[in-house]
């Protein structure tokens, strides 16, 4: 799982959903206080609810539907190097850049 916390506007189609299923998904790792350990820099839990949301509003302002609620499990077993790590935007659209040519154009790159 990665969460690229940049724009949600500056994500393809495929990027955009492949977030917001990621974070589905991998709800219950918190739930269930599964350790998260090699996730750092790409997992940022205490803003999991948030970033569902705002990759929420993108897909309904671009007419995808969505229909599944987020709820922010308790997070607060994971350890404090977890919990305060930020993400590095720069780094992550310059990986999306790289990686993928529609996420690119969104990004004015090419």
């Amino acid at each position: 799982m990665r969460m690229w916390m940049c724009s949600p506007q500056l994500l393809c189609r495929k990027h955009l959903l492949g977030e917001h299923g990621e974070i589905h998904k991998h709800r219950h790792n918190f739930a269930k206080k599964h350790k998260m350990d090699g996730r750092i820099g790409q997992v940022f839990p205490t803003q999991m609810q948030s970033r569902h949301d705002l990759l929420a509003y993108e897909m309904l302002r671009r007419g995808y539907n969505h229909n599944s609620p987020y709820s922010q499990p308790d997070v607060t077993y994971l350890s404090d190097e977890m919990l305060g790590v930020g993400p590095d935007i720069r780094g992550n659209l310059k990986d999306l850049a790289c990686r993928c040519k529609e996420c690119a154009v969104l990004q004015g790159e090419k």
